[in-house]
């Protein structure tokens, strides 16, 4: 990604507004003139719900997430709460991201149904399509595949994935290697992947880690707009549930939480953060305001 420090790459990524705005703002001292804000390329990002507020406190929300990790990009970005509003006109937008979530496919809320209506047409839509977690599962789902719950327990933490024959080929992962390590965190995966889906990466926790439908459309099970202190904060929060999940597919729990929170400081960040940038590149590719990356 791109040069600069943490001031400038926040300055550049412009912020959006409050949950189920549209639109962002220009915040005022980042030195982005409004009109150069309009011409930047727009990302939507369809978000799916609210991460934990003790994780919001020091990271921000889910949106927030990728704002960051795309910092070194010059984008601007539309925000859409699924839960709360409408999802727009897509056509405005050079891509389009759909956020992991607390909720589950499982549990089906009136909100998700706009939600897969919308993957159930992705590959009609002028724009790449990332959709992350939550979203690879609401993809999978709306467009016949299986969700379940994950026989292997929770995955969370730092983990690897193996990239298929196809993987390797997919723009999407240009450039990435094979075992590729991400971030990760679902209680839920991917069984069967709907009709026509390309299987890209798996692992033995969840043989579908990514799959892309048509050629514009992807899901991902990993984070890879996540950062090891975000996973630090869920993992922590989430101590006792984890060791109770441990404990219920038979693994070791003295010391389970430890382990995984070791696993983290040892994760190298850029190859999943370079898939991110490879998304930026398809979205710019035949986008009239792209620029190269």
């Amino acid at each position: 990604m791109g040069a600069g420090g943490p001031a400038d790459r926040r300055g550049r990524a412009q912020g959006t507004p409050p949950a189920g705005g549209l639109g962002p703002r220009p915040a005022p001292g980042r030195g982005i003139p409004p009109t150069l804000l309009g011409a930047l390329p727009r990302i939507l990002i369809i978000r799916t719900g609210s991460t934990a507020p003790e994780v919001q406190r020091g990271h921000g929300d889910y949106d927030r997430w990728f704002r960051d990790a795309l910092a070194a990009h010059d984008l601007a970005f539309d925000l859409c709460d699924a839960t709360r509003s409408p999802i727009p006109d897509p056509s405005p937008h050079a891509g389009i991201i759909v956020t992991g979530s607390v909720k589950s496919v499982l549990r089906s809320e009136p909100w998700m149904d706009s939600l897969a209506v919308l993957m159930r047409r992705a590959e009609d839509l002028p724009v790449p399509v990332l959709c992350v977690c939550f979203g690879c599962q609401m993809l999978a789902q709306a467009r016949g595949g299986r969700v379940a719950k994950s026989p292997a327990g929770w995955e969370i933490g730092a983990v690897d994935v193996m990239l298929t024959p196809a993987g390797r080929l997919d723009p999407l992962f240009e450039g990435l290697p094979s075992p590729l390590p991400v971030l990760a965190t679902h209680e839920d995966r991917v069984e069967t992947m709907p009709p026509g889906g390309v299987l890209l990466a798996g692992n033995d926790s969840a043989p579908v880690q990514a799959f892309r439908v048509d050629e514009n459309v992807w899901g991902v099970q990993f984070h890879p707009e996540a950062t090891t202190g975000i996973l630090r904060e869920l993992i922590l929060l989430r101590r006792e549930r984890l060791e109770a999940d441990a404990r219920a597919h038979g693994q070791g729990v003295e010391g389970h939480v430890d382990r995984l929170l070791d696993r983290l400081t040892r994760f190298d960040p850029l190859p999943a953060r370079r898939l991110l940038d490879n998304f930026v590149r398809l979205c710019l590719r035949d986008h009239p305001s792209g620029r190269p990356i």
